[in-house]
């Protein structure tokens, strides 16, 4: 390995040369200064570039600047700082991220876009956080929309969009990041750039790893990435290609217990052009894994049988959409476009083996300056596939600048999370099963999978003030929502017993259902942004939210204790908040602080982490943690070098995201518990 570091090293330096620049923004941006730092533009939320402020959805902006320098290694710990959002690490694999309400263990109520290409998986309908198409030192900037953008996005835009853009090659380049600490966590990425007139090259690669916290020597993670971009600029217009391979094994969490991850391979071939009014992109993209399930089948200590040892996924999709821009008149300005997705799933020991789907989308977006100070946002979009009912997303959102830097919001949407393969299909063949209960198998090939689902919506009433003070040093944000959601998905294991009190898997039943979780949600947040000096800022924000059940929990749902109409929904913490102070300086010591808290909450796991356990509630006390980091970066030539430490959860406090349960086998299944880290780091520019 260290050979084939020192080989690209050789080649980026030669390439750099004398000429060597600095990378640049992402495609509509370009390089921001610091001192306007709080007078950002924003593309997601509207499909466009406008100020931060007056943005038809509550927006976060997480810069270059904000990923160099912070205690984090990965994009979810990013993620964590951002208000109203939750994370939950379930395994250093497996991580689910939300927002606002409702989000469980698996973080299917979020879209995610990696340079506009869509990279949610469609057999869970969950992301792989921890195996993303891109390492840290290839991100410019992440767009987090809190809320639902169905309206421009569709399917799965539900109450989170969040857009990943990476950075270009302004010049020939070379650049390395190398880390390595606790659990066995380390990693190494190298990106190198050369540009050839109208043409820019960039490729990078690496290998992160991470083990258990609690177990040495265990190793829980392992990804290993490759990537290849290219961009054009010419007089017919600017065109992106990219290609890419990512690589990972490790501990993944289904809906019906973890699985052991073996060999996995995700790639990826994405096309993009603009030019004038014009805009498209044609994407590709595979997933091919073998998995275990690890699924005791028990019931009460007494063993029914076995999930198949081995089994195969392979998924493909691919993605078509074109939109065009036009401005009819001063003050009007439209967006309207298409987009059609074809997804298969090719899945050894499942009822059906083969799967296909078709999604098309048609969206419309229109604003209207009013009286200088005033837009409306009206937006709608129409969504077929072929395996849930049409669907309708509209949008409708008014920004009022009362005075100079100071805006206020008001905004009503609807969004919409399709029913994944899992949800729909799941039918396991090859179940093993114990003397006396051969029924099992049948019930496997009967269950989980239900082909009736509908879709799953949120419809969100949102409130938002948008502020800036001292010559634009302190940015101010107040949001409130109210959300309902309805048609939530989840599936409950109900295991009938006969006349002697022995398992009966013939009358049991357990599939997904749009039962047992009409939700309301109301709640905020308060975020204050202050730029003391160039190098130094400083931020807070605090989110309080409080959801109760609109109907009374679905029958099936076999909690621990009782719920009725209007009971606050336990398993989530009503608050969060962060503070955060960092100076980064070109040179020198550059230091930062980040702190984390949360207030207690209820959940019920399954008593032993098996599928057919009893139901015990758990309490995951109120919790905080301090990270921060230390570096020392020095101008060498043209580039520049800096070494330093992040540590995590400096206190080593005993944190968990979620509750785990402890097995019959003396081992721990569920949330992962977040020690210490200390991370050692080198980075480098030429």
């Amino acid at each position: 390995m260290v050979r084939y570091v020192k080989i690209l090293m050789l080649w980026g330096v030669l390439c750099a040369g004398p000429a060597a620049g600095q990378d640049a923004g992402i495609s509509d941006f370009e390089e921001l200064d610091l001192e306007e730092l709080l007078d950002v533009e924003v593309y997601t939320a509207a499909k466009h570039r406008q100020d931060i402020a007056e943005s038809p959805s509550a927006v976060s902006v997480i810069t270059r600047e904000q990923i160099e320098n912070t205690a984090c290694t990965d994009v979810v710990c990013l993620l964590r700082r951002v208000p109203e959002v939750d994370v939950i690490r379930i395994t250093p694999m497996f991580v689910a991220v939300g927002a606002r309400a409702l989000t469980d263990a698996l973080g299917d109520k979020v879209l995610v876009m990696v340079d506009d290409r869509e990279i949610n998986d469609e057999v869970f309908g969950t992301i792989y956080w921890q195996a993303l198409p891109v390492h840290l030192e290839d991100i410019e900037r992440i767009e987090v929309i809190r809320g639902p953008v169905s309206a421009l996005y569709g399917a799965n835009a539900h109450s989170l969009v969040i857009s990943i853009a990476t950075r270009k090659v302004s010049g020939n380049s070379a650049r390395v990041f190398m880390g390595s600490g606790e659990h066995d966590r380390s990693s190494l990425h190298l990106r190198l750039g050369r540009r050839l007139g109208n043409w820019s090259l960039q490729v990078s690669g690496g290998i992160e790893t991470a083990g258990n916290w609690k177990l040495r020597a265990k190793r829980e993670r392992e990804v290993g990435r490759v990537r290849l971009r290219m961009d054009h600029q010419g007089e017919w217009g600017d065109t992106v290609a990219q290609l890419g391979l990512v690589y990972g094994e490790g501990l993944f969490y289904t809906p019906i217990g973890n699985a052991n991850i073996y060999d996995a391979y995700r790639g990826y071939v994405f096309l993009g052009h603009r030019r004038g009014m014009l805009k498209t992109k044609l994407s590709f993209g595979f997933v091919d894994a073998g998995a275990s399930w690890d699924l005791p089948l028990y019931y009460r200590g007494i063993k029914l049988g076995e999930p198949p040892d081995f089994f195969s996924v392979f998924s493909s999709n691919l993605d078509g959409e074109a939109q065009i821009t036009w401005s009819p008149f001063e003050g009007n300005f439209w967006i309207v476009g298409a987009n059609y997705r074809w997804i298969t799933m090719f899945m050894e020991k499942n009822e059906p083996g083969e799967i296909h789907q078709h999604r098309v989308g048609l969206f419309l977006h229109n604003e209207q300056r009013l009286a200088e100070r005033v837009t409306v946002t009206l937006g709608v979009r129409f969504d077929y596939n072929n395996i849930t009912p049409f669907t309708i997303s509209p949008r409708v959102a008014c920004v009022w600048q009362v005075v100079d830097r100071h805006f206020l919001r008001l905004t009503v949407g609807q969004a919409f999370r399709k029913p994944s393969f899992f949800n729909t299909s799941l039918h396991i063949r090859g179940v093993e099963t114990e003397p006396g209960f051969e029924s099992l198998a049948d019930f496997f090939l009967d269950n989980i999978g239900n082909e009736k689902l509908q879709n799953e919506s949120i419809t969100t009433v949102e409130a938002g003030y948008n502020g800036r003070f001292l010559n634009k040093r302190l940015g101010a944000e107040v949001v409130m929502f109210y959300s309902r959601f309805r048609n939530t998905i989840a599936t409950y294991p109900y295991m009938a017993t006969d006349r002697f009190g022995m398992p009966d898997p013939a009358n049991s039943v357990m599939k997904f259902e749009n039962a047992g979780r009409e939700v309301d949600s109301l709640g905020g947040s308060v975020s204050l942004t202050l730029k003391i000096r160039r190098y130094l800022q400083v931020g807070v924000n605090y989110t309080a939210r409080y959801s109760w059940y609109a109907s009374k929990p679905h029958e099936a749902a076999g909690l621990s204790y009782e719920l009725e109409r209007g009971d606050r929904v336990p398993w989530e913490p009503v608050h969060q908040f962060n503070a955060m102070a960092n100076y980064v300086p070109e040179r020198g010591l550059r230091l930062g602080l980040a702190l984390y808290g949360r207030s207690h909450s209820d959940m019920d796991r399954l008593e032993h982490g098996g599928l057919f356990d009893d139901r015990v509630q758990l309490r995951n006390p109120a919790m905080y943690m301090l990270s921060g980091f230390a570096a020392w970066r020095e101008k060498m030539g043209p580039g520049w070098l800096e070494l330093g430490v992040r540590a995590y959860n400096v206190f080593n406090t005993g944190f968990r995201d979620s509750m785990a349960v402890r097995r019959l086998d003396d081992t721990e299944v569920g949330g992962e518990l977040l020690g210490r880290r200390i991370f050692l780091f080198l980075r480098g520019a030429l």
